[in-house]
């Protein structure tokens, strides 16, 4: 899912998820996934995951650390 293709309700339905994913103490490198890819996971449902949904999850995981290790 690309931040391109949203419309404005679903950016702000977004932004409201992520301040209670804030609020709530969630890590930050989930919110980062959800923000990249849309996807709001517990464990079994990332475990359900299509095998190119979860490569997508997983590469928006490492690019937060990438990020996070940059100077």
């Amino acid at each position: 899912m690309t931040r391109r293709s949203m419309t404005s309700r679903s950016k702000k339905v977004m932004r409201e998820v992520v301040a209670a994913m804030r609020e709530a103490g969630t890590r930050p490198e989930i919110i980062y996934a959800y923000e990249r890819t849309g996807f709001l996971l517990n464990e079994q449902g990332y475990k359900n995951l299509s095998p190119g949904d979860r490569a997508e999850y997983d590469a928006a995981i490492d690019e937060f650390f990438a990020k996070m290790k940059q100077p």
